[in-house]
């Protein structure tokens, strides 16, 4: 259903395969979680989106005891298992019209580091692009956006906090997460070379996502649990089953921690520098750029 008013709402979780075995929010099994509206599509510059929900969190479980609520979109916008056309720019349009500001989103990825197992949990602190594709960024903002610290430290702590409640010490609060080009995974030259860049976890959707939550404004997380070695990490390279047994495992679990992350965000307290990072370029700077290029 085509939705002509985007609701204003200052939160939204992007879901992916960490959740990706389970009905969220229905079957997370979390009470004070109810779906407002749910089958919503909107019409913007970059194409209609996937079916997103409204969610509310009632005031009995956020941090300052009123109600809450939330964007939902399932499966970073894909209507498959690859970005085509523009599913990212497609959600964060919307989500700069809601004027969302906190950002929570959910995977899954192959290890990269041989520390980590199948089943663990990690929330990155940094990225690596290796994507070939353009991220739009200039159609958000008149500003360069500066990548420092991508992941909102504040956020990250809150979903480290809440993952260890669920998982125990099998979470790294810390981490790199290598993107490359979807549908397909790495050779094992390719990860090799993301080891000697200092990846930990490869995977395939935290870009441009990151960058558009940066030229929005909005604070930026994630939590992504590992599904697989990567190729030539491991001698039996998938470990033990297939890699969505841990999605059936994790899902609910997942699921849980993000809501609870966004129920705990208290905006007035955080202490992070995001809002710092984007760069505006002057207006002098903008006209004689303009000028330039209509010149040629």
């Amino acid at each position: 259903m085509i939705i002509k008013d985007v609701p204003k709402v200052a939160y939204a979780s992007i879901g992916g395969s960490g959740t990706w075995a389970c009905e969220f929010p229905n079957e997370v099994g979390m009470e004070g979680v109810k779906v407002l509206q749910e089958g919503m599509q909107f019409e913007t510059p970059f194409g209609t989106t996937i079916e997103m929900k409204l969610i509310e969190l009632d005031g009995s479980i956020t941090a300052d005891g009123k109600p809450r609520t939330m964007l939902y979109v399932p499966f970073h916008g894909f209507t498959g298992l690859a970005p085509f056309n523009t599913p990212s720019e497609q959600i964060f349009w919307v989500f700069q019209q809601a004027g969302v500001k906190y950002i929570i989103v959910d995977g899954s990825g192959g290890s990269v580091n041989p520390l980590l197992d199948p089943g663990d949990i990690v929330v990155p602190h940094d990225i690596i692009d290796l994507t070939k594709r353009p991220s739009n960024i200039h159609r958000f903002c008149n500003g360069i956006v500066r990548m420092r610290e991508p992941m909102c430290p504040e956020l990250r702590g809150l979903l480290t906090k809440f993952a260890r409640e669920e998982y125990g010490p099998r979470v790294f609060g810390r981490g790199v997460y290598c993107n490359t080009e979807p549908p397909r995974f790495e050779t094992e030259t390719e990860i090799k070379f993301e080891q000697s860049m200092g990846a930990d976890i490869t995977g395939h959707t935290m870009i441009p996502e990151a960058y558009l939550a940066r030229a929005i404004g909005a604070h930026y997380a994630g939590i992504y649990i590992i599904s697989n070695y990567a190729e030539g990490v491991q001698q039996l390279n998938w470990g033990s089953g297939s890699i969505f047994g841990h999605y059936n495992d994790c899902a609910a679990h997942i699921g849980k921690i993000v809501l609870r992350t966004i129920a705990a965000i208290e905006p007035e307290k955080l202490d992070c520098r995001c809002k710092e990072y984007l760069m505006e370029v002057p207006s002098n700077v903008q006209n004689r750029i303009h000028s330039e290029k209509v010149g040629k």
